[in-house]
């Protein structure tokens, strides 16, 4: 019976060919949509799912509060990890990684010359019993248990030696510290928030052998025993701060917490938490779920709505097999038969066009696209399950709207679907609703983005790149800057612990001088240069001199240091800027007078209110050479900063980033949901006119005898095309007018995770609505004009 409703279902899909094309290739594109965002979806969720018993693998977080003031951080004191090892029975075992690329690059040498690298970590001896990775070569157990033993990913092993089995006993240099190959481990996966090239023995580091409880610049790690009670460990962890933090808080006014979050949960957690890896916003994969699930929507209801369109001329189909004795079950069975077909088929050339496509979505979404997992037997049963959801949810109603056709009715061609006709019409608006709504929000972020890249940051980014430093090069660098000042080819250069666009680095006022409280500020520490080379603006006081002392001079000699504050520090202090200059405050322990006032300006992303930083002169912690290079072609300037750069520091290439484009950089994840929305919202329109395009020609088709006597009677093009599209125009705007509050709401919901958000301009949307209307009357004119171009005597003579 079934193998006589495929041969059937093949051969009237294989007449209607126009039919059967737009409905495969719009259930092809939302299925190759769906199945690529499912994929993203999975691996997002998937991070740290690898590791043996991860539901047990928490990683710790450091609060400091004070003042009313708190700040979180990812990283945590050296200390942490040995006191949880020794006093809390409840750690199985526990680790640190001190990620070394957050301060600065290494040189590294294998005998082929020096190489920067910028993914180099410490970890200690317990790295591999945490997260089981699989070595290729070496042993886990003790790859790392002593000092300048080294650990390389497979592919580094094969870039540096040219091979990765055969390299553990070899020796390679990093900054020139020779360190022994104890181990070759498989690549960190993509899904894994560690992400390194070489691991160093952390006992290689001086904080690996004498941890303490300062600085909190290391990322800890512990597996809890099974059945452990989280509630009572965390408050053992209050108590361990107590015990050996106590004194200094209370000494000093301030407080500290530790917290735990479990490691598959990093990923998708609080992305502000600065990581190993960029972090994810869960909130974005519901999104994509939504538009996952209706992109194939659209693509079913595409089908929905042409086989209803299309009842009337099965009419006597229907009611020819029905007087032959058909039961309305086996025409349900018939007609489902059809809609199973196209499943397959569109399922079937969704998957090849995935492989296709594979290259481009990857670099697009910047993660590997794993086809693999829909062989597996759960991708298996998810595909089989969307077959049979997708099929049913097609076909089932044009079965059960066919299959209830009385006989005589339908062989008089006397039967009228008037609900059908509602139900089109409510498909249609919800199609053009869900495109209007994807393309909103395509607009929206993209004026966002927009705004953040132009807006002003009150420093100078422009014509200005960033050299990242060592702590052995810094003796050099002021006759770098000087030369490359006398020169020409720099307009100014500062030293600086950050790039401007993202300072971190926390510090406290404590009380003292003229201000008896105490209050949490970030730190940029610079030299007096910093001004000049970005721009800085001044709004009372002065700017730093060569004779100003830097923040150990002061604090080793007792002296007074000259400090800048932000307006923001300034408010939070109770004063106004040009009352402050020449008062003193205790900062860090060291006696400061504010010299100056510093205008506002963004030195972290836009999510955050600017807060209260500090700018002093401390070259020592300078990690970046800032250059403002003149203007006009950079390239020539580059050419020579590089000649005087391999000059004075030939054992370090010339790696330098240009301001703009590091502060770009900083929204990757809002770019590339901005990406994929512009993608899939082109996506849903198109799928969305393609089943216009199909209903319009059904509607020419059922009125070509009505439109080819207005022809024969006078009327123009203009006027066919006003018969043919008044109706689908009117669905256009009952369209618009849901997506428009959507979209408002959407805008409103999305920009609240920015402190600072671009004014949305109504013009987002109704550019949407007429971009959208503008593709569905080309859709529909390009109809209508082959349809007013047939010869009215032959379609007369035919009808």
């Amino acid at each position: 019976m079934w193998k006589n409703y495929f041969k059937t279902s093949f051969r009237n899909l294989s007449k209607r060919k126009l039919y059967t094309a737009i409905n495969i290739l719009g259930l092809t594109i939302a299925l190759s949509s769906f199945f690529a965002i499912s994929l993203y979806i999975y691996h997002e969720w998937s991070y740290d799912r690898m590791y043996t018993d991860y539901e047990r693998i928490y990683k710790f977080s450091q609060e400091f509060s004070s003042a009313g003031e708190s700040q979180m951080v990812g990283t945590t004191p050296a200390s942490l990890v040995p006191t949880l090892m020794e006093e809390f029975p409840e750690v199985e075992v526990a680790t640190t990684v001190f990620d070394l690329s957050i301060f600065s690059s290494v040189l590294v040498d294998a005998g082929e010359g020096s190489t920067e690298e910028n993914r180099f970590a410490f970890a200690d001896a317990n790295f591999f019993k945490v997260f089981d990775f699989k070595l290729l070569e070496g042993q886990s157990a003790i790859a790392l248990s002593e000092p300048k033993q080294i650990v390389l990913t497979e592919t580094t092993a094969k870039r540096l030696f040219n091979q990765s089995i055969g390299v553990v006993g070899k020796t390679l240099k990093v900054d020139g510290t020779e360190y022994t190959v104890s181990g070759v481990m498989e690549d960190f996966p993509s899904n894994s928030h560690l992400d390194f090239d070489f691991l160093g023995s952390f006992k290689t580091h001086r904080l690996g052998r004498e941890p303490q409880w300062s600085p909190a610049n290391f990322f800890s790690y512990a597996k809890l025993r099974a059945g452990t009670d989280l509630e009572a460990f965390s408050v053992k962890l209050s108590q361990m701060v107590d015990k050996y933090l106590g004194s200094d808080m209370r000494e000093y006014n301030f407080s500290t917490a530790f917290f735990f979050q479990p490691v598959s949960s990093i990923h998708l957690g609080d992305s502000q938490l600065k990581g190993i890896k960029p972090a994810n916003d869960i909130k974005n994969l519901y999104l994509f779920g939504l538009i996952a699930i209706l992109l194939v929507m659209i693509g079913v209801i595409n089908y929905v709505n042409l086989a209803t369109a299309e009842a009337t001329e099965r009419n006597k189909e229907v009611g020819l097999r029905k007087v032959l004795g058909a039961a309305r079950g086996q025409l349900f069975g018939q007609f489902v038969s059809e809609s199973m077909i196209l499943s397959i088929a569109a399922i079937s050339l969704s998957i090849l066009l995935l492989y296709l496509g594979k290259g481009v979505f990857e670099n697009f979404s910047g993660i590997p696209m794993q086809l693999n997992l829909l062989f597996g037997p759960w991708g298996i049963g998810f595909l089989i399950g969307i077959l049979l959801l997708v099929g049913l949810m097609a076909g089932i109603y044009p079965s059960l709207v066919l299959s209830g056709m009385a006989p005589l009715k339908a062989l008089g061609n006397e039967m009228r679907l008037g609900g059908g006709i509602w139900l089109r019409k409510g498909l249609v608006v919800f199609q053009f609703f869900i495109s209007m709504g994807l393309l909103i929000a395509t607009l929206v972020i993209s004026q966002q983005l927009q705004y953040m890249r132009s807006v002003n940051l009150g420093y100078d980014r422009e014509q200005v790149i960033a050299l990242q430093t060592h702590y052995n090069m810094r003796d050099k660098i002021p006759a770098f800057k000087t030369e490359l000042v006398r020169t020409g080819h720099a307009s100014a250069a500062a030293m600086s612990n950050s790039m401007p666009i993202f300072i971190q680095a926390g510090y406290s006022i404590l009380p003292g001088g003229d201000f008896q409280k105490e209050l949490m500020v970030t730190g940029f520490c610079v030299d007096h240069d910093v001004f000049k080379t970005i721009g800085l603006e001044l709004v009372a006081g002065l700017d730093f001199v060569e004779t100003d002392v830097d923040q150990t001079t002061a604090y080793e000699g007792g002296l007074e240091m000259s400090i800048l504050f932000n307006e923001s520090a300034i408010r939070e202090m109770g004063w106004t800027p040009e009352e402050s200059v020449g008062k003193k405050v205790n900062f860090n322990g060291v006696s400061s007078v504010i010299k100056g006032v510093v205008k506002d300006f963004y030195f972290n992303s836009l999510h955050h209110r600017v807060g209260p930083l500090a700018v002093f002169i401390q070259p020592a912690e300078a990690n970046w050479i800032l250059i403002k290079l003149p203007a006009g072609n950079p390239a020539p300037h580059l050419e020579e900063i590089s000649k005087t750069w391999t000059t004075m520091f030939p054992e370090r290439p010339f790696n330098y980033r240009f301001l703009d484009d590091a502060y770009s950089n900083l929204y990757q994840s809002e770019q590339k949901v901005g990406a994929l929305f512009g993608l899939f919202s082109g996506i849903a329109v198109w799928i969305a006119c393609m089943g216009l395009f199909g209903l319009v020609s059904y509607v020419a088709l059922r009125r070509t005898k009505e439109i080819s006597i207005r022809k024969v009677l006078g009327a123009d093009r203009l006027a066919v095309l006003k018969l043919l599209s008044a109706d689908f125009f009117i669905l256009l705007a009952f369209a618009a007018l849901l997506a428009i509050p959507v979209g408002i709401w959407f805008s409103k919901e999305w920009l609240s995770g920015f402190a600072y958000q671009t004014a949305i301009s109504p013009i987002n949307y109704v550019l949407a609505v007429v971009l959208v209307a503008t593709i569905a009357a080309l859709t529909i004119g390009y109809r209508t004009v082959r349809v007013y171009a047939r010869n009215p005597a032959e379609t007369l003579k035919n009808q």
